[in-house]
């Protein structure tokens, strides 16, 4: 995704895509049945897909404002232009489309899910929205990050790092006290913030190594490392929501990502169909936020997968998400990115008026 605000790295764009696949695909086994499916790591427990999402989102808001001065109120007004109107519309329709007649409480649901705290009473943002509760938690991260830019400037990175550790411990508070603390680390920005910081600190190791390349084979290894990560934990140390690993699981999602994303970027290595993954990338938010409804579509009408529910997925579901997403950028989304404006300035330009 282009911006007025960061020269456009197409990569980055073939990571978004990367992360709505990921997603996309980890619902397909819950709308068919997981019986005699070969099931990925990656793909099986690919809600990790979510914090790849995060840690990218980390990674280019600081790509775009290190070492530099921003504007407030223009950050937050181009937020708003990337993140509501999509939300606004998908939930709307959701609402919309029960049946009639609908109690009062429905609309006060309505209203209550528009709020950036929506996602603290677990609310399900219509019949097909449920997925959008990740996007109340990045408008939460986005409230932040002007204060944590600022101070990332005044303190440098062991701000971020005391911060991580901050959450941590209050994590391992509340799991002492509850016995539990997944809902605190998945749904929550007390566990999503750790992996916002660290695509931030991953963000500014990129800047800092400008000229390093690492070898094609790099972001290939670090997939399959995650997926050897996942075996271990899910089938060897069996992580389940009550387990203690919960409280740092948060941070081992995105020192992994992040170490994806830099050895990505930095890969010496030409990609085949990279014009079309960039694109994908660009419309991957509509796809992340249309994948359920095509999901429930294709299960309402083909009550049987095609061979396996990883197939279906990606034989059925992706296509049609894809071109309902396309559909959805070019008349919902992409009139209101228009509207956005650089809300960033270096000092000289902040301090000189002839330069504003």
């Amino acid at each position: 995704m282009k911006s007025q605000n960061i020269k456009y790295i197409d990569k980055l764009d073939h990571l978004r895509f990367f992360a709505a696949f990921i997603v996309l695909m980890y619902h397909a086994t819950i709308f068919y049945s997981q019986k005699n499916t070969v099931r990925l790591p990656i793909l099986d427990q690919g809600y990790i897909g979510v914090s790849l999402f995060m840690a990218l989102s980390g990674m280019i808001l600081t790509l775009i404002t290190y070492g530099k001065d921003i504007s407030v109120k223009g950050f937050y007004i181009n937020r708003a232009l990337r993140i509501y109107p999509l939300f606004v519309f998908v939930v709307t329709l959701g609402y919309f489309s029960t049946p009639d007649p609908r109690s009062s409480s429905v609309g006060i649901d309505y209203l209550l899910s528009l709020l950036p705290v929506s996602n603290l009473y677990r609310m399900t943002y219509g019949p097909f929205g449920g997925q959008l509760w990740s996007v109340m938690v990045e408008i939460q991260f986005y409230l932040l990050f002007p204060v944590l830019a600022l101070a990332l400037k005044a303190r440098g990175t062991r701000f971020y790092c005391a911060l991580i550790l901050l959450l941590i411990t209050a994590r391992a508070a509340v799991f002492v006290l509850n016995g539990t603390v997944y809902h605190m680390a998945y749904f929550s920005i007390f566990g999503n913030l750790d992996i916002f910081l660290i695509g931030c600190l991953a963000g500014i190791a990129y800047k800092e190594t400008e000229g390093r390349t690492f070898a094609w084979y790099w972001p290939v290894l670090m997939i399959v490392a995650i997926n050897i990560l996942l075996v271990a934990l899910y089938r060897w140390l069996g992580l389940s929501n009550a387990s203690p690993l919960w409280i740092i699981w948060p941070d081992v999602q995105g020192v992994i990502w992040a170490a994806l994303i830099i050895t990505y970027l930095r890969a010496d290595m030409r990609i085949p169909l990279s014009n079309a993954l960039s694109y994908l990338g660009k419309i991957s938010y509509s796809i992340y936020a249309w994948h359920i409804l095509v999901w429930m579509l294709v299960a309402r009408l083909m009550p049987l997968p095609l061979a396996t529910p990883y197939l279906t997925g990606l034989v059925l579901v992706l296509p049609l998400t894809v071109a309902l997403a396309a559909l959805s950028y070019a008349v919902i989304e992409s009139p209101f990115l228009t509207m956005r404006a650089r809300y960033v300035s270096s000092s000289a330009e902040a301090t000189d008026p002839d330069r504003r």
